[in-house]
């Protein structure tokens, strides 16, 4: 990929960045949203590796602007194209600060480390302070961030990479699921400690990026999706949890959102305990009713659908699970959006996920527009 060819794509970006029809997106409520299981998705589309992906930035580069401009064109979502290009390196290098290995498949399935000494052993020596600079990934992560503003040559702003694990998912893949809930009731001090440890160190991590790049401590958000009753109880989360979690909302001054895939409705109760929060996620596996009953109407709720709702419902099915989101949540300020989705069809992959996602969003559009 070519420095000209890259220019010429930022130049397509930057022209529908400016439009008219982007900056019309999202103006309206309760927006509307498709997410993309990323990089999977795109690895279906364009037929990559994902190793290529998270490897050569200049690939990456230009397969970032074109996944851009293909969602631009092809999804009239609430989504707006923006001039942002990320240093991504996927959604868990904070795992590689703590030693463990984490790789892709030539797919993109992140493939974790269940191999960790501490595994076997409650040991909290076996972990080491985390090192801006040097521990794990933060060599790679650097240079990564360096190549791809060397691309951007200024026209895109680029973001370095976030640490998004808030300590549990990060405690679950040290100790092991069986191992992590033994602790709440044989180790209750360990796991205290090492929750709090894992904290420390992401508090200390996000001061140094600051420090690093010359820019203020702000707001911040975490991604536990262990998070889901009823793998933890809801006694496991008010007491070695939701202190962790003050701890941070502390730090940042702000913990605008706590992100799981599971089902967070028996928590609520306790993430309301976090004054920050403003926007309480609504996972397809969480009750829409119970969250309506549980968290106060000045809350905003973004309200995930489930793949199966959008790829693979009939049309009587989907707008009746659009109307069951609609009807009781008339005068609530909230937000629809779909999980992430990967094309699964034989044949015209393109076509047919393009072809069901559309006729989603028009089904959408009846039910919270009309």
């Amino acid at each position: 990929m070519t420095s000209r060819s890259i220019g010429a794509l930022i130049d397509k970006v930057q022209e529908a960045a400016a439009s008219d029809r982007n900056k019309a997106r999202g103006q309206i409520r309760p927006t509307i949203g498709v997410g993309m299981e990323d990089p999977i998705c795109w690895t279906v589309l364009y037929g990559f590796d994902a190793e290529r992906y998270f490897a050569d930035p200049a690939f990456y580069f230009a397969q970032n602007l074109k996944q851009k401009l293909w969602r631009f064109e092809n999804i009239d979502d609430d989504t707006p194209l923006t001039l942002d290009m990320p240093a991504w390196l996927g959604h868990y290098p904070e795992y590689t600060f703590f030693g463990m290995d984490l790789s892709f498949s030539s797919r993109g399935v992140p493939l974790l480390d269940t191999n960790h000494p501490m595994r076997r052993n409650p040991d909290p020596s076996l972990l080491k302070p985390v090192d801006f600079m040097t521990s794990g990934w933060m060599p790679r992560a650097f240079k990564w961030h360096e190549d791809l503003q060397r691309l951007a040559d200024g026209r895109l702003g680029v973001g370095f990479m976030t640490w998004n694990r808030g300590c549990l998912d990060l405690a679950m893949q040290l100790r092991g699921y069986d191992n992590f809930v033994l602790d709440t009731v044989e180790r209750p001090e360990f796991l205290h400690s090492l929750l709090r440890f894992l904290v420390e160190q992401r508090n200390l991590w996000h001061s140094a990026c600051a420090v690093h790049f010359g820019t203020e401590l702000g707001p911040t958000a975490v991604a536990d999706d262990w998070i889901y009753v009823p793998y933890i109880s809801p006694t496991i989360f008010r007491d070695f949890l939701l202190p962790r979690y003050l701890d941070i909302e502390r730090h940042h001054g702000v913990l605008g959102g706590v992100h799981s895939c599971g089902n967070q409705a028996p928590v609520q109760k306790y993430l309301l305990e976090i004054k920050s929060l403003g926007t309480f996620e609504v996972s397809p596996w969480t009750n829409l009713t119970q969250t309506l009953a549980n968290v106060p109407p000045e809350k905003y709720l973004y309200i995930f659908l489930h793949p199966n709702d959008v790829l693979v419902a009939s049309d009587a099915e989907m707008d009746a699970r659009l109307r069951s989101i609609a009807e009781p949540c008339d005068g609530r300020s909230y937000g629809v959006g779909t999980s992430g989705l990967t094309p699964i069809f034989e044949g015209d992959q393109e076509g047919e996920f393009l072809r069901r996602i559309n006729r989603w969003l028009d089904a959408a559009r009846r039910a919270f527009r009309s």
